[in-house]
């Protein structure tokens, strides 16, 4: 079916599509172009790869920049693929809000769950042009980020020590996402492979537990004991938990806001750390 696609539409005449491709990439879009569904007279949509890499996951995306922002001329074989969407628009254009709500219908009728409005900086009154506060209230189910922040936001940011703002705030949730095709990082990739029920991985942690003395316990080539299998039930117990909470990650926090849903993944790897935190010989056991 091939990577994920983020599909990135503006309303803003003045900024592209391609534009915003580009400062996410953070390298002219000269190399690496995949024309997507382009027939007829319909808009040109051009993707451009994205690897995404991070502690727990490598993944690659195709940022799809589609040249209209009416949602009707999206093909389906896009949109078969999108599992995130990028609206640019103007804030100092009030009328964005009266396109907002079809925004948000096309977002929840293709279960698309990370979606973001972008726009160079949000009004602070709505007599100036669009507020934070109007822009979640006409369509809760999309987040919103200011690529270019005002100093004093940014000041603001720096003095609680907070996270990352302007375009790497929009990376960082890119990063923070949990797509389809991500290929989790193994707490060791050099132990032997685990078997169905994991129990290969959690085994190799046992052997190199110390007794009393703090000397390895080579000599013990019998069973299992009962103790050690208990140890293991349990292990694998709470891996599924883990597991569970994870596969489960999109439709628990699908209501969610984006810093909720951010804090959540926050504590979901620190306890993939806790379980997998590496030895100094590199095997990976609770």
């Amino acid at each position: 079916m091939g990577e994920p696609i983020v599909l990135i539409l503006s309303t803003d005449a003045t900024v592209t599509p391609r534009s915003i491709v580009e400062r996410i990439r953070k390298h002219t879009n000269d190399q690496d172009r995949i024309t997507l569904g382009n027939t007829g007279d319909q808009p040109e949509s051009i993707g451009y790869p994205y690897q995404i890499h991070t502690k727990y996951y490598d993944t690659e995306v195709v940022l799809c920049a589609h040249g209209s922002a009416e949602l009707s001329t999206v093909p389906d074989a896009i949109l078969k693929r999108t599992e995130g969407i990028l609206i640019y628009f103007d804030a100092k254009d009030r009328t964005f809000l009266d396109r907002l709500p079809a925004y948000g219908a096309f977002v929840q009728q293709h279960e698309i769950e990370f979606g973001i409005l972008l726009c160079s900086a949000l009004e602070e009154s709505g007599t100036d042009g669009i507020t934070y506060g109007e822009a979640k209230s006409q369509c809760t189910v999309l987040d919103v980020i200011e690529l270019e922040p005002t100093a004093d936001e940014e000041d603001n940011e720096v003095a609680g020590a907070a996270e990352a703002t302007g375009v790497d705030e929009l990376i960082q949730a890119m990063h923070n996402y949990i797509w389809s095709n991500v290929n989790i990082h193994r707490g060791n990739r050099n132990a032997a492979e685990p078997d169905e029920d994991g129990a290969a991985l959690l085994s190799a942690g046992l052997v190199h537990e110390t007794d009393g003395a703090g000397d390895a316990d080579e000599d013990d080539d019998g069973p299992i004991r009962e103790e050690d299998e208990r140890i293991i039930e349990a292990e694998l117990n709470g891996f599924e938990r883990l597991l569970t909470e994870v596969m489960n990650f999109q439709p628990n926090t699908s209501n969610w806001t984006r810093n909720e849903r951010l804090m959540y993944a926050e504590e979901l790897a620190e306890m993939f750390d806790n379980m997998f935190e590496e030895d100094g010989d590199g095997v990976g056991h609770p």
